[in-house]
């Protein structure tokens, strides 16, 4: 006999009853309850540490025990064994090797399995929807963190007109040339990824007009690459899942308009767009020097004048090494 408090599933009256076991019913009697249930149809629930056991009957009624012995006694006599899950879950020693093993699928699907599906998925995002999400980043960092640029019209036609006549390439991937100011961000430049290429002031005024198209030319690599919808979709992923935890589900462009900030591209990725710049320099100016002086010019410039293009580009000496150990014709 065990004893327990019964809840009959229409009311919050709590009765207290005396649990048995005879000729394969679960008997309940005590206030004003006298039942007997075939055991086949009781749910005796689980373990939950020091906590009240929840025993579920047919009818909606319920019952909850905090004499784990007793119960113990009960579910031996109705011939009941826990599962091997809620066995397991009463071992620390398991429940902690569980804990461990959900983390490290966790940080593997993280590290390798969500940037593999990203790559695989950013090629068949439309076109117009991606342009539409690259037309709200902008719209987003205009109202933010971007101010009209201070060059002139005339410096900014410049520009552009040199870089169309340098960089633009059939089978390139379609792109347009941005000029913003921005006082709390220092040189820098970013890809959207319908490849709009926003640069910033500080940027055209550290370096000169080759090094300029260097860094436009590793853009467009990012374009290319769709490095850009790669990390939206990690991102988005992620902040689902943060979502789905915490109850507050960000906009698409709020989650790309922040990461194109922050820490920049993986390795893998700068390697990709490096690659892409140096081949593309090599075709139409001359060779990849241009990107190394840029690189040195803003390692030199990091720190001094806010977040810069370096500062999100990490490992300069050993991108270096490997744009001018790239052969000519690779």
């Amino acid at each position: 006999m065990t004893a327990a408090f019964y809840y009959d599933g229409r009311s919050a009256e709590r009765r207290t009853v005396r649990l048995t076991v005879d000729g394969g019913r679960l008997r309940i009697a005590g206030e004003a309850v006298d039942a007997a249930v075939p055991l086949a149809q009781v749910d005796f629930g689980e373990p939950l540490g020091k906590g009240p056991r929840v025993i579920e009957l047919p009818d909606g009624a319920r019952c909850e025990v905090a004499d784990h012995a007793g119960l113990a006694r009960l579910l031996a006599a109705a011939g009941h064994a826990d599962g091997l899950v809620a066995r397991l879950q009463a071992r620390w020693r398991w429940a902690a090797a569980a804990l461990a093993a959900v983390v490290a699928v966790a940080a593997a699907g993280y590290l390798w399995g969500l940037p593999a599906a990203a790559r695989a998925l950013a090629p068949h995002v439309p076109a117009t929807l991606t342009q539409t999400i690259s037309d709200s980043v902008l719209v987003q960092l205009d109202r933010q963190l971007f101010r009209p640029s201070e060059l002139s019209p005339a410096q900014q036609e410049h520009l552009r007109r040199r870089a169309e006549a340098s960089l633009r390439r059939a089978g390139l991937p379609a792109w347009r040339l941005h000029f913003r100011a921005a006082s709390q961000l220092g040189p820098n430049a970013l890809a959207l990824p319908a490849g709009d290429i926003v640069v910033l002031d500080k940027l055209v005024q550290l370096l000169d007009e080759r090094e300029l198209l260097a860094v436009v030319a590793h853009e467009i690599g990012h374009v290319a690459h769709r490095h850009g919808m790669q990390r939206l979709i990690q991102g988005t992923a992620v902040s689902l899942v943060m979502a789905a935890w915490f109850g507050d589900v960000s906009s698409a462009a709020a989650v790309l308009a922040g990461q194109l900030l922050q820490a920049g591209y993986s390795r893998g990725a700068e390697g990709e767009a490096d690659r892409f710049a140096a081949r593309l320099l090599d075709a139409c100016c001359g060779g990849r020097e241009a990107l190394v002086g840029a690189l040195e010019k803003l390692a030199g410039h990091a720190g001094d004048d806010g977040p810069s293009w370096f500062g999100s580009h990490p490992d300069t000496p050993a991108r270096i090494a490997a744009i001018r150990g790239l052969p000519q014709d690779y």
